[in-house]
C-alpha cells in the first residue's frame, strides 16, 4: 500500500510540550489520520488522540509505553539534564548508547553511527528541551484502552527503554489493540529494522 500524503511532525523544532501539541495539530489540519509515532514522539501521538479522538483513524505506537518511563531512564535522563544545565554537553557514553541500540543487532553499526550524527546535529540545547518536556508523563493506559480508534504497538524484544513486558502490561491492558513484536533489536528498532518495520507498516495502514 502506497500513502500519497505523509506528513512529518518536525518536533525538534518545539522546546515545549506546548510547542510540540502545535506542531501536531499543525499538521494535522483537521483531518482524519494514521498517526505513527516512535518513542517520544508516541507521547505527543497519544495526547493528541486523547484529545482530538474523531481525527484518529488509527494510532500505532512504537517504542513508547503509555504506562510511563521506568524509574532507571528517569534518573539517568535526571542526571543527562543536570550535566547539561552545567553547560556539560558530551557524546552518550558507550553504555548509553547500547541501551539505544542492540549491540548484537545485524544493522546496529548504522543504527548507531545515525544516532551519533543525530546527537552532534541536534545539539545539547535540543535534547535538554526534549528531556524537560517530555520526561514526566501520565499513565495514558486507561484513557487509551477506553478510546474508539484501533491502537497498535510495535515492541522490540531487545529494548532497554520500552522494555518488552512493560509493553506487553500495556497490549494487555488495551484489550482492542495488536501488538508485534521484532526480534533481535533494541530501542531504535526504525534505524536497525527500517525495511521489517516499514512492510509491516504497510500491512497495518
Amino acid at each position: 500500500m502506497t500513502i500519497a500524503d505523509r506528513r512529518y511532525i518536525p518536533l525538534q523544532w518545539a522546546e515545549t510540550l506546548e510547542q510540540m501539541d502545535g506542531l501536531t495539530v499543525h499538521a494535522v489540519a483537521g483531518d482524519k489520520v494514521h498517526l505513527v509515532a516512535f518513542s517520544m514522539g508516541g507521547y505527543i501521538a497519544c495526547r493528541f488522540a486523547l484529545a482530538n479522538p474523531d481525527q484518529v483513524a488509527s494510532l500505532t505506537l512504537i517504542g513508547f509505553c503509555s504506562a510511563g518511563l521506568n524509574q532507571q531512564e528517569l534518573q539517568q535522563r535526571q542526571l543527562i539534564i543536570r550535566a547539561l544545565d552545567k553547560g556539560q554537553f558530551r557524546p552518550m557514553s558507550a553504555q548509553r548508547l547500547a541501551m539505544m541500540v542492540n549491540p548484537h543487532s545485524p544493522n546496529h553499526q548504522f543504527a548507531q553511527q545515525v544516532v551519533r550524527e543525530m546527537e552532534q546535529d541536534l545539539g545539547g540545547s535540543v535534547l535538554k528541551y526534549h528531556l524537560i518536556a517530555a520526561s514526566s508523563r501520565p499513565d495514558l493506559t486507561e484513557d487509551l484502552a477506553q478510546a474508539a480508534f484501533p491502537v497498535h504497538i510495535i515492541a522490540s524484544e531487545c529494548d532497554e527503554v520500552a522494555a518488552l513486558g512493560a509493553m506487553q502490561t500495556m497490549h494487555q491492558a488495551i484489550k482492542h489493540s495488536s501488538m508485534q513484536v521484532f526480534s533481535g533489536a533494541g530501542h531504535m528498532l526504525p534505524l536497525e529494522q527500517p525495511k521489517a518495520l516499514s512492510l509491516h507498516l504497510q500491512s497495518r495502514i
